[in-house]
């Protein structure tokens, strides 16, 4: 293989990766524009590595050290807040078919890189929008209602009766009652909270009770 043609290889994965940290930079993730274009020039030139300088081995076993390797990198994108929310997972999979693009531009199938970094870029602009306007209004949430109040007759009532004509299944975990004039009583809900359900609107209206002081939520 002419040193030309590895060049033209390794511009190819450049390119690829250039256009995904593009994509990825846009947005503000943890890997961004250069990250990505390491990646994809690092797996194909461990790609034309294994064709050429090792003739008497078997290229599969590089290319394998690769799509494992980049394993470690991703999980180093990957946090999680609060022992319940993850974040990165996205960004680590996107590394993941960048190390692939990068593969394929250097085994010389230029055509699938170039399909492969267009469907990558499909699915990182366009499928953010099909989630937020179609599947999140299947997707049930199990959020925490914390409601605090002047202690007060039905109140607990009030406060389920607003939930219920949102259609929001719920449960009363926890009351700390207080006697009228000594402080506020707080509640703990457990609901089940549809994509479809305005939730701004909710805690609109739980705010509005009479002597309610503070309504929050978390997941």
């Amino acid at each position: 293989m002419r040193e030309t043609d590895i060049l033209l290889r390794l511009l190819m994965a450049t390119a690829c990766g250039g256009l995904i940290g593009m994509e990825r930079e846009r947005g503000d993730r943890p890997a961004g524009f250069r990250t990505y274009i390491l990646v994809s020039l690092g797996a194909a030139l461990f790609t034309v590595l294994s064709l050429i300088a090792f003739p008497d081995s078997d290229p599969a076993r590089v290319a394998a050290q690769v799509v494992v390797g980049i394993g470690f990198l991703g999980a180093g994108v990957i946090v999680i807040y609060g022992g319940t929310h993850v974040v990165g997972i996205t960004t680590a999979a996107t590394m993941w078919a960048t190390a692939a693009v990068g593969m394929a531009s250097g085994a010389g199938y230029f055509l699938t890189a170039g399909y492969c970094t267009g469907i990558v870029l499909l699915v990182l602009i366009a499928l953010p929008w099909v989630e937020t306007r179609i599947i999140s209004r299947f997707q049930r949430r199990r959020l925490y209602f914390t409601v605090r109040s002047l202690p007060r007759e039905d109140l607990v009532q009030e406060v389920q009766g607003v939930l219920a004509a949102h259609h929001i299944p719920h449960m009363l975990l926890r009351m700390e009652s207080c006697k009228a004039g000594e402080g506020e009583c707080m509640l703990l809900l457990r609901a089940t909270v549809s994509g479809k359900v305005d939730l701004l609107k909710v805690v609109e209206e739980l705010s509005g009770l009479t002597g309610v002081t503070w309504v929050g939520f978390e997941e």
